[in-house]
């Protein structure tokens, strides 16, 4: 059973129709016995009546044997004028007063007068012998029911009951208050730092909404991990990283403190390491805040054009290190959902690449194609590669397959990071593998 609502709506009427049908199993055994007795008594009467006046007390004792054998859970009782059992048997407290009574008002004894035999006032038939003696016949209730509702059984009864009903509240609740309270602490725990603490497959096995919420709490607990964690490891990389282009600002100063440094080279050197420190820290700024957003904003935007715009800013800095872009325009729009400006940057921090790494007088080919409900953008270089193991590693922030180069270069390490971000958050995903000539880089976008 999947739903809890339903495990608990079904336990608390299976409950109910249990004590209904008690209540109503009781009520129709009260009834049961009391119609018995008031269909049968007659006709028994009259059976030891005839039984009595053909062969007086030793046949009517016979008699009551064959009567209790055809009803075996009941006793048959004929009392005398004495108000005694024929077979000297005890009466019930009830039927003991209720002779007392009879006695009492003229029914036992001697010459029954006609009038009274049939008195409405009767609840037990009365008979007579043939020297005038008054017999009353009496059937006791099943000797079940007498059992069943004595003082001590009721009482047996009444605390098997709570019993019973407090061992199925008991565990429903124990069912339900257990994971909470897994759920509880450690919920406390991961809140005290402890970023291993999970609820367990021993509740998160269930299938229950518990079993749900026990799954999303440790999804949650492992995505906690992982951000502090990328968080703690973003710190400790911009922390080398900042430090970097401030130690060369710091040497670069104290060349120009010294007797006949050359101070216009210096200050060119200052400047150009501020504008990394620039650059580095825009782009630490844009990578923390695509981490901590879920979504970007989303309007139709025409890629071909947006690609030719991206292209023309490129030739631009490739041919001044006598280099060039080859653009494959797909000569038809490809309408995808993004921001222009993110999109602009995810696709031109690729590019920028390609033409940084790929060798002089060679030519960076970029073409866009639609596959599907797909649009891909290919950027192939003619430079390096990038050794196998580090492939996937290249859109990690600050990682660099080559750091001495990358810095010489120019690079900070957040240029790929920034578009593997960007392209996830629109639904897409970004891959790099090595061709025979260089670099490939593959950047797919949901298509509208």
């Amino acid at each position: 059973m999947r739903s809890l609502f339903l495990r608990i709506f079904l336990s608390f009427w299976a409950a109910m129709l249990l004590v209904l049908s008690a209540t109503a199993a009781v009520a129709w055994y009260r009834f049961n016995q009391v119609q018995s007795v008031s269909i049968d008594i007659k006709a028994l009467a009259n059976e030891a009546s005839a039984r009595l006046l053909v062969g007086g007390l030793p046949a009517l004792q016979d008699w009551i044997d064959e009567a209790e054998h055809r009803y075996r859970d009941r006793r048959i009782f004929i009392v005398d004028q004495s108000g005694d059992d024929l077979r000297k048997r005890q009466l019930p407290n009830t039927y003991r007063s209720y002779v007392t009574r009879l006695r009492d008002a003229g029914f036992l004894g001697k010459e029954l007068i006609p009038s009274r035999r049939d008195d409405p006032l009767l609840l037990t038939p009365l008979f007579t012998d043939r020297d005038g003696t008054v017999y009353t016949i009496m059937v006791s209730p099943p000797i079940w029911s007498n059992l069943l509702f004595a003082p001590d059984v009721r009482i047996v009864l009444i605390v098997s009951a709570l019993l019973l009903s407090g061992l199925v509240c008991w565990s429903l609740a124990r069912y339900l208050s257990k994971p909470v309270e897994g759920l509880q602490s450690s919920a406390r725990s991961l809140a005290a730092g402890n970023m291993e603490a999970r609820v367990g497959q021993e509740f998160s096995r269930r299938r229950d909404e518990l079993g749900v919420l026990a799954r999303d709490f440790d999804t949650m607990a492992d995505h906690v991990r992982n951000l502090i964690a990328s968080k703690e490891n973003l710190l400790r990389a911009m922390s080398h990283e900042l430090r970097s282009p401030l130690a060369r600002l710091r040497v670069a100063t104290d060349l120009a403190r010294r007797p006949g440094s050359d101070v216009s080279r210096q200050l060119d050197r200052i400047e150009l390491e501020a504008e990394r420190l620039d650059t580095l820290i825009g782009q630490i700024l844009q990578l923390s805040h695509l981490r901590a957003v879920p979504t970007l904003p989303r309007e139709p935007l025409d890629l071909t054009s947006l690609m030719n715009e991206i292209i023309e800013d490129a030739r631009l800095e490739a041919g001044a290190a006598e280099k060039s872009v080859d653009w494959a325009s797909p000569g038809e729009a490809m309408i995808v959902e993004g921001d222009h400006g993110l999109l602009r940057s995810a696709i031109e921090n690729v590019l920028r690449n390609a033409v940084r790494f790929t060798k002089p007088s060679s030519a960076v080919k970029v073409r866009a194609d639609r596959a599907g409900p797909q649009v891909s953008i290919v950027i192939d270089d003619r430079g390096p590669g990038v050794p196998e193991p580090d492939l996937q590693r290249i859109f990690e922030p600050f990682y660099r397959v080559a750091e001495s180069r990358d810095r010489d270069s120019g690079g900070t390490g957040l240029g790929l990071a920034i578009t593997a971000r960007i392209v996830s958050l629109y639904g897409g995903n970004v891959q790099a593998r090595n061709t025979p000539d260089g670099l490939r880089v593959e950047i797919a976008l949901p298509a509208r």
